[in-house]
């Protein structure tokens, strides 16, 4: 039989922080309730307060306080119970021992999760918080005369949530907390508030034969004000927050040794590192903005979020050479939408669009050198990498990462009830390295309409900037429905071979020599010559926008090549579309490359 469990340093480690915020919630209440009660404050707004603090709020905070520490003795009762079944089981498991896994029998390949009967994970523990103070005042002339009513309110919440996963290993403990104020006075509503949050996370787990310790934390703060006056209304907010993350990778064989100890391995140490494990750092700092309009009926939406940081990463490749890898990363999401906002139907449609880079130096160093120790101790110190081979030193290249998504969004609120819809147009991600000799090479691939339309493609140019189209490779797949499967059995791409079915898949794969091949087809179908010169047949013909820049005056076999394919291939969200294009280009049934259907 195997046993599943949980790590007992872990439960007893979240008992200690269940107790601290009992003391800490204690600590507060008792403060609150001194100063309340010597604070001069007098009138009925006072005297709710007061009333509200002693039958609802006070009340509520002893309440959580007690249940943190009842938290914390099930916690250590557990923790007491899982020792003794260990001991029972012959694993003999202190809580202070190193821990190879998130349970007491040593990972020895991929988490499968939970076996059948095992004891399922608990959520753990959370609770909140809120409390508001709303008080009718006025708004009064120099005699003391009222002159407009008002009605201000004042809202402050909390939350505390904790949680163990013995089946994952994971142990997360977060807190927030705000506090925010209107003003209502004769048709306008005047806020603003503030609130932040905090959380941090460890987790174990196994997969594809290693085992990952991994440890995060993050923090956030954000204020916010808005106005409406009448019918028309705007808000803004913003927010600022860091995130910092530690990930430690290392064989399952070497974790499930018990004299091994992750909390051992140190980047500043490469031979601390195992043979086949790694160490990465990664640490960035965001801002957020968020804006929404109205007039009258009608509504804007935007939201954009930044993000700067840096990412760093060791691994050791064998006895004597570790691989490093460091550079700064960056990210944008940004989303807009406009609708029509009524009183019980909201409509609203709008653009997503998110994409991270990053400039990675990266080098191959031999640590028994002095050359390579001394690389890395620069790395250490000054976070660069030598850029040219030498050595102790090889495999130098900046690799340059990107990867973006684009969609659209629509949501309708009907009488309170949401409804939404996201179309993903595009997602994808871009790979290009560049070596120390200024040659350079590219890879990367795209999904366009939710991924019914796939492409992955390789790229090689030399240090003069020449590409080889030999080593050129383009993969297009597309998924067939009726109708893209009815275009292929059409007699248009007879190279499919076959029939094809709703279901199936067409690939085509090009190099580099059938792209340009590709590109003369579609310019075959769309220029003619007429007293030597070369012009469009059709402007109206959609494949012109396709082939053309606009300078008709030029000659179009000049304009790139994969300008052309991707353009074939690549710049609609309709895979009917792209079939019919390639099927008009094709000659005779057939296209360049390698076409198949496979499914």
């Amino acid at each position: 039989m195997t046993f599943y469990g949980a790590d007992v340093a872990a439960l007893r480690d979240l008992a200690t922080t269940f107790d601290a915020g009992a003391e800490e919630l204690d600590g507060s209440r008792t403060g609150i309730r001194g100063k309340l009660g010597s604070v001069p404050w007098h009138g009925p707004g006072a005297e709710r307060y007061r009333a509200d603090w002693q039958h609802q709020l006070e009340p509520a905070l002893t309440r959580t306080s007690a249940s943190l520490r009842e938290a914390a003795r099930r916690l250590r009762a557990n923790a007491a119970d899982q020792e003794r079944t260990s001991s029972a089981d012959g694993g003999g498991t202190s809580s202070g021992s190193p821990r190879p896994g998130p349970s007491t029998t040593p990972p020895t390949g991929p988490a499968q999760g939970p076996a059948q009967g095992a004891t399922p994970s608990r959520p753990g523990f959370t609770f909140s918080l809120e409390g508001e103070n709303a008080q009718d005042d006025a708004v009064r002339n120099p005699d003391g005369s009222i002159r407009t009513p008002a009605t201000i309110t004042n809202t402050t919440s909390g939350s505390f949530d904790a949680s163990h996963d013995p089946g994952t290993g994971t142990t997360t403990v977060g807190a927030g907390g705000g506090l925010s104020s209107a003003l209502a006075v004769k048709g306008a509503t005047l806020e603003f508030g503030a609130s932040g949050a905090a959380e941090i996370t460890r987790t174990t787990h196994s997969e594809d034969g290693f085992t990952t310790y991994a440890g995060s934390q993050k923090g956030s703060l954000t204020v916010s004000g808005g106005a409406e006056i009448k019918e028309v209304g705007a808000s803004v907010a913003y927010g600022n927050g860091y995130e910092m993350a530690f990930e430690t990778t290392v064989p399952d064989a070497v974790a499930g040794d018990p004299t091994f100890d992750p909390r051992g391995i140190s980047p500043t140490d490469p031979r601390s590192i195992p043979v086949g494990g790694s160490v990465t750092l990664d640490s960035k700092n965001f801002k957020s903005s968020d804006f929404a309009g109205s007039f009258e009926i009608f509504a804007y939406e935007e939201s954009i979020g930044t993000s700067e940081g840096m990412s760093k990463a060791v691994e050791r490749l064998d006895e004597n050479h570790v691989r490093v890898t460091t550079g700064p990363t960056s990210s944008l999401d940004r989303s807009g939408a406009v609708g029509l906002d009524l009183d019980v139907i909201k409509a609203m449609v709008g653009t997503t669009g998110s994409h991270e880079t990053g400039a990675m130096q990266t080098a191959v160093l031999d640590v028994s050198t002095p050359e390579g120790s001394a690389a890395y101790a620069r790395y250490l110190a000054g976070g660069e990498l030598p850029s040219q081979d030498g050595p102790g030193v090889s495999e130098s290249a900046l690799v340059s990462r990107w990867s973006g998504t684009s969609g659209s969004s629509a949501d309708l609120t009907l009488f309170g009830h949401e409804m939404s819809k996201e179309h993903v147009a595009s997602v994808g991600d871009s790979v290009a390295v560049t070596r120390p000799d200024g040659s350079v090479s590219w890879s990367g691939q795209v999904a366009f309409d939710d991924d019914s339309r796939r492409m992955e493609y390789e790229r090689a140019m030399d240090a003069n900037g020449v590409e080889d189209p030999s080593a050129s490779r383009l993969t297009v797949s597309i998924d067939l429905d009726k109708n893209t499967a009815g275009i292929i059995n059409n007699g248009y791409l007879d190279a499919a071979g076959g029939r094809a079915e709703a279901g199936q898949t067409l690939q085509i794969t090009l190099d580099g020599h059938d792209e340009r091949a590709l590109a003369d087809q579609a310019f075959g179908k769309l220029m003619t010559g007429f007293n030597g010169a070369t012009e469009v047949v059709d402007m109206n013909d959609p494949l012109a926008s396709i082939v053309m820049d606009g300078d008709f005056g030029q000659d179009p076999t000049r304009k790139p090549y994969d300008s052309v394919v991707g353009g074939l291939l690549g710049q609609t969200t309709d895979n009917s579309v792209v079939l019919d294009h390639l099927a008009r280009i094709s000659d005779d049934g057939k296209l360049p490359g390698t076409v198949r259907v496979v499914g």
